[in-house]
């Protein structure tokens, strides 16, 4: 069984189970020793369902450049970060500047395409996380060069690395992620949402896979409709009829499989039923959100998001994690001029998110976070850069702590940070980011690494960007 396997007879994740599970966690990991206080942390009240928060991840798949998405505008910092990305440097005139200064003293300013974002972060409103990036422990770039520490496995590698930063488990296979345990642990500390803790708008993810808490799918229009149990399109509407007919036989047919499958068939009905009637319930959102573009639907998934939260009162849960997705960051070639209409969509989008959730009444409660499947190299490969390490992401909320967080590194070529070929090694671990906020979320401090097995690898479980 993996170590990473929930399963077990009965419907909820027991007490027993979740620790036997973070222990041999942690024991494959060769830090049992460091975690003994696990038995006491979870005597403790730490799945925390007071009040309302919800979660959005944005992930911008493909691997967004976040060194031309957050950009040294100081004179010596501009002067480095110009000499080493060449042809695909920015205009230092065209930053965006922000205010304030990162770690290393140096000022920044944001890509063009972003100000909605800059005036988000000098507002106070957005934090930059800075220099984030799969690790299993610290990493410098000598021991990453000489493979003397453990390093994530097949780095660059675009599914691999998506695996990694949704389920946090960087050395290794696993498919239940990190919003999926969060689920499992409020289930076996006694939460049961009507609906579910996990919803997905932007398509199937391992993110949210729990062991026993399963994600709902929903549409940008509103719950999908069971078409197996009403549509006349396949063979004349035989199938339909089946469906019909078992349904109504499993309250006297002995067979397991036929009330297992009416079972399953009522409670995605009810499902429907609950979602579409809360929607309806809550009304429209008067904010508007940018026209959907044929080829991004950005802005019809956070305006979903937003119509979700304002139905929370109708669906009648307390915490709730969101994941929508936005494509196209792969930019291997044309790099400057893709980058420049995607980060627009997510500046005017996320702008139009945070308005929506100030007329909700819920801006202290709601938090939005980019994830990416790493950045991009330094160097240009010609007309765009390749896959590589860390990378800048940006928090966005009223519960935010506005600024910089993290190590802002040095985009030197060969500096030191750089492990060859432009590729940042990380400072701040994917872990570190997701478990600040799994803290603000109402995951107790104790309890964080059961959810975050490499955490305990890190002195630092909350960088702090969260109030």
């Amino acid at each position: 069984m993996s170590v990473y396997d929930f399963s077990g007879s009965g419907t909820g994740l027991s007490r027993r189970k979740f620790l036997g599970v973070a222990g041999r966690t942690l024991a494959s990991t060769g830090l049992l020793a460091s975690f003994g206080g696990i038995e006491r942390a979870m005597a403790d009240d730490m799945a925390n369902t007071s009040g309302y928060r919800a979660l959005v991840c944005l992930f911008l798949a493909g691997g967004n450049n976040g060194f031309n998405t957050v950009v040294p505008a100081g004179d010596s910092g501009f002067a480095t970060y110009s000499a080493s990305r060449r042809n695909l440097a920015l205009e230092r005139s065209t930053l965006l500047g922000l205010d304030g200064t990162a770690s290393d003293g140096q000022s920044y300013g944001l890509h063009p395409s972003c100000p909605e974002l800059r005036s988000l972060f000098n507002d106070g409103r957005m934090a930059i996380i800075s220099n984030v990036g799969t690790l299993v422990q610290p990493t410098s770039v000598l021991q990453a060069r000489n493979e003397t520490v453990a390093l994530p496995t097949h780095l660059f590698s675009h599914i691999d690395q998506q695996t990694a930063w949704w389920t946090s488990i960087a050395d290794g296979r696993a498919r239940l992620g990190w919003a999926g345990r969060m689920a499992d642990f409020y289930n076996q500390q006694g939460y049961d949402p009507r609906l579910a803790m996990n919803i997905s708008i932007g398509g199937a993810n391992y993110w949210q896979e729990g062991a026993r808490a399963i994600p709902y799918s929903l549409g940008t229009g509103g719950a999908p409709t069971l078409s197996a149990y009403t549509s006349s399109h396949f063979r004349n509407g035989r199938r339909a009829e089946l469906t019909r007919g078992l349904v109504e036989r499993a309250t006297t047919d002995p067979s397991l499989m036929v009330r297992e499958f009416a079972a399953i068939h009522n409670n995605a009905a009810d499902k429907v039923s609950l979602v579409n009637s809360a929607l309806n319930a809550a009304g429209p959102l008067q904010t508007e959100f940018p026209p959907v573009n044929n080829d991004q639907h950005l802005a019809a998934q956070l305006r979903q998001v937003a119509r979700c939260i304002k139905a929370r009162a109708q669906l009648g849960d307390s915490r709730q994690i969101f994941y929508v997705n936005l494509g196209g960051f792969d930019t291997h070639n044309d790099e400057l001029s893709r980058q420049q209409a995607l980060l627009g969509i997510v500046s005017q989008n996320i702008a139009r998110f945070w308005e929506a959730i100030n007329e909700i009444g819920e801006q202290n409660n709601v938090t939005l976070f980019t994830a990416s499947d790493f950045g991009r190299g330094l160097t240009s490969n010609g007309d765009g850069s390749d896959h590589a390490w860390g990378n800048h992401h940006f928090v966005v909320g009223g519960a935010v702590r506005g600024g910089y967080y993290g190590k802002m590194p040095s985009l030197e070529l060969d500096g030191p940070d750089d492990v060859g070929a432009g590729r940042i090694v990380p400072t701040l671990s994917t872990d570190q980011y997701a478990a600040t906020l799994a803290n603000w979320f109402g995951v107790g401090f104790d309890a964080l690494p059961g959810i975050f097995p490499n955490l305990v690898n890190f002195s630092t479980r909350n960088v702090g960007f969260m109030t």
